[in-house]
Parts: structure tokens; C-alpha cells; sequence
């Protein structure tokens, strides 16, 4: 977007501040199915999910990404998307403040963000067809970058907003500051501001906690920090954190859901706050949070404390 001239980052309204995670059940009359452009597994399910949906008066198409615009004039009560844990994720960002509904159907490496499965697809979409669609909010976090002190670029993100160094070795100074007083400066690679959804991603490779997606709050992680403790910090949505830039570091970059970038320079500043309920995902019942940390590697058992609680 264009830079203007603002005074302060705005604040977010108190009554979304305090919106609760509580699930809300949907009737299911409309659903938007993406799929992964070039997997063909995926966009033959997604023609299969179709054929299915229509044959029982739900309104349904398929759209295919990178390629289709996916927001139809009038958002659908769901996106079902047929991919990877990176098109859930780009299907989520398309989908903020819609109030749509996202679930995935598992065709990636980790699906992490997937509950649906090729094999039980049947039953957990006709229960929801019966019961209605449980549907969970979660916090997505806004971002402000200031140049000049003016507006550079704002918007919305999914899982993080990273500032990180691009191609060259070089340590980053950050000035980092709560609700605008000053907190800390910082040496490191970079800085990552992750939300609950997201905690499981970079955040969590950089040694941020795991938050479950029904917490309103996000993490601030240090990517390996230099001469300085730093530990992960958990933040409340209201809570205004900002980075500013240091010296001129070559090749420093804002990545955003690492999809969108843009080259950050000396003296820039990020706002940065939670923004409860924008991100809307489908719970089938299927498999719980912790179940999920589990399956992916994230909590492993000690073989040795197994055996023991088993004798």
C-alpha cells in the first residue's frame, strides 16, 4: 500500500481484545475447494469431495492454487484445501476476517494443519452435514512497518513475522520496545513473532513454547541471539511490540508467513499486536491438538519411562 502519514499504530478494539476461542456450530451450504496446482492426488480428491457435496445440495467448486482467485463475491461457509501445511496456511491468509471456515485434507509432508485424511473424509463431512460445522476462531497478529515515520506496509498474518538477514553472515541490532517503552536491544539473526498456529513452525525451531491455537497470545523468539540472554517471550493480544532496525544491515528482510518479503532498512520500525477471532478453522473431532504434537514428533516418549510405566 501507498506510505501516509500516521501518528501511532492503531489499537485494535477491546471487545475483540477479550473474544473468547469457544467453538460455534455452521450450517455447511457453501464450500470453496482448493487444491495445490500440479498435485494431481489432490485435485482428483477435490473433484471427488465435489461430486460428493453436490449430490447431497451443497453448493460447491473447485478452484486451484497458485492460479485462481479463491474469494468468491460471497465467502463460502468453508475452504476445504487439498495440499501441504503451506497451502492451508495461503488459503487461511486469503481467508482473514471472512469468517470462513478453513479445514485441510492431508497431501503434504507433515499436515500438521490437516485433520482430514483420503480415508475418513466421508463420515467427518456427513456428521458436519447432520450436526453442523465446528468452527474455532484463532488470533492472527497485524503488523505496521513505519519508514520515515510514515506507513510503509500493514496487513495480517497466519503463523509469523520475521525479521531475518537474507544471504550475508552479519549479526542484526534490534530495538526492541512494549506498548512504546523501551524494553531491550538485541544482536542476533533475527527476531520471529509467531501465533499460536504458528508456534509449531519457525517459532518453535528457534526455541519459542508451543501454544495451543484456542491461547489469545503470541511469542517473540530471538533466532540466535549473541552475548545476550533472550528467552521466548508469551505476549497478551493488546500488547503492542515493536522492532526498529538498528544500523543499515545489508540484506535484511520482513517475511511474512514465509510467503510475501520486503527489504527492511535503517531506522525502520514494526508495530506489531494479536488480533483475536480472525482466523477461523474446522474441527472434526478427529484429532486433538496434542494428539497432533504427537504424531508429528513433536512430544517423543522416553523408551526407557515407557517401559517402566508398563511393568
Amino acid at each position: 500500500m501507498a506510505a501516509e502519514n500516521v501518528e501511532k499504530t492503531p489499537r485494535i478494539p477491546l471487545r475483540s481484545i477479550w473474544m473468547t476461542s469457544m467453538p460455534k456450530l455452521r450450517a455447511l451450504r457453501s464450500v470453496a475447494l482448493v487444491a495445490k496446482a500440479g498435485n494431481e492426488a489432490a485435485m482428483a480428491m477435490s473433484l471427488r469431495v465435489e461430486h460428493w457435496l453436490k449430490a447431497r445440495n451443497v453448493e460447491a467448486r473447485v478452484f486451484l492454487l497458485p492460479g485462481d482467485d479463491i474469494i468468491p463475491e460471497a465467502a463460502p461457509d468453508a475452504f476445504f484445501v487439498f495440499g501441504g501445511d503451506g497451502t492451508v496456511v495461503s488459503v487461511a491468509r486469503r481467508s482473514l476476517g471472512t469468517g470462513a471456515a478453513v479445514a485441510g485434507f492431508n497431501f503434504g509432508r507433515v499436515g500438521f494443519l490437516a485433520e482430514l485424511e483420503r480415508d475418513t473424509w466421508e463420515q467427518a463431512l456427513a456428521e458436519s452435514l447432520q450436526n453442523g460445522l465446528c468452527v474455532r476462531p484463532r488470533m492472527s497478529l497485524q503488523y505496521f512497518l513505519y519508514r520515515d515515520q510514515r506507513l510503509l506496509h500493514q496487513g495480517e498474518v497466519v503463523n509469523d513475522v520475521v525479521v531475518t538477514r537474507g544471504k550475508v553472515a552479519r549479526l542484526v541490532n534490534l530495538h526492541l520496545a512494549v506498548d512504546h517503552a523501551s524494553f531491550t536491544s538485541l544482536r542476533s539473526d533475527g527476531l520471529i513473532l509467531s501465533t499460536p498456529t504458528g508456534s509449531t513452525g519457525y517459532a518453535g525451531s528457534a526455541g519459542g513454547p508451543l501454544l495451543p491455537p484456542s491461547l489469545n497470545a503470541y511469542v517473540v523468539a530471538a533466532i540466535c541471539p549473541y552475548l545476550s540472554s533472550f528467552p521466548p517471550l508469551v505476549l497478551g493480544p493488546e500488547t503492542l511490540f515493536s522492532v526498529t532496525v538498528g544500523e543499515a544491515a545489508p540484506d535484511l528482510y520482513l517475511t511474512l508467513d514465509g510467503q510475501e518479503a520486503y527489504p527492511l532498512a535503517g531506522g525502520d520500525r514494526l508495530d506489531v499486536r494479536g488480533a483475536p477471532g480472525r482466523i477461523c478453522m474446522a474441527d472434526f473431532g478427529l484429532k486433538s491438538y496434542f494428539t497432533r504434537l504427537r504424531r508429528v514428533g513433536f512430544v517423543q516418549e522416553s523408551k526407557q519411562a515407557g517401559e517402566s510405566v508398563g511393568r
